[in-house]
């Protein structure tokens, strides 16, 4: 969570490349003022993701068939600590998502094997996910996952 803020708060100080018009007048030059920084208060859940590396619209999934152990290679693969987890079938309708926590708590602690265990077994179902728009302010966002005591 430490870094994820410092992210945060680097992205909201950040001087942004100022762009500026010069105008040329009769007697001399005029420079037009640089854009308005936007600040923390003003960053939104769509900023925060767009400066990741990876196209804000692409997501790695696996589905609830999948076995716990491909699902944590995909993640190791990735370089990721979660996965959408799609249900069933050729649509790709959200069933839930799994996490390294998942992993961990209910097969490394659980004594099961990832490899005879499916994902559906483990994941957090949809109907228990706390989820914003891209649009959402990013403080309101961090509250929200403070109140609910989201980790990630």
């Amino acid at each position: 969570m430490k870094a994820f803020v410092r992210g945060l708060l680097a992205r909201a100080n950040e001087v942004p490349k100022i762009h500026q018009r010069k105008v040329s007048a009769g007697f001399g030059c005029v420079t037009s003022p640089p854009p308005p920084e936007k600040g923390l208060e003003n960053l939104t859940v769509a900023d925060v993701l767009s400066t990741k590396d990876t196209d804000v619209d692409t997501w790695i999934s696996c589905r609830t068939s999948d076995t716990v152990s491909d699902a944590v290679k995909n993640m190791a693969k990735h370089n990721i600590g979660s996965l959408v987890v799609l249900k069933p079938g050729d649509q790709q309708y959200i069933a839930g998502i799994v996490t390294e926590r998942d992993y961990m708590k209910k097969i490394i602690g659980a004594g099961r094997s990832s490899k005879l265990t499916k994902v559906g077994e483990v994941m957090t179902d949809e109907s228990k996910l706390i989820t914003v728009s891209s649009g959402t302010n990013i403080i309101k966002a961090m509250q929200l996952m403070s109140e609910k005591k989201i980790v990630f």
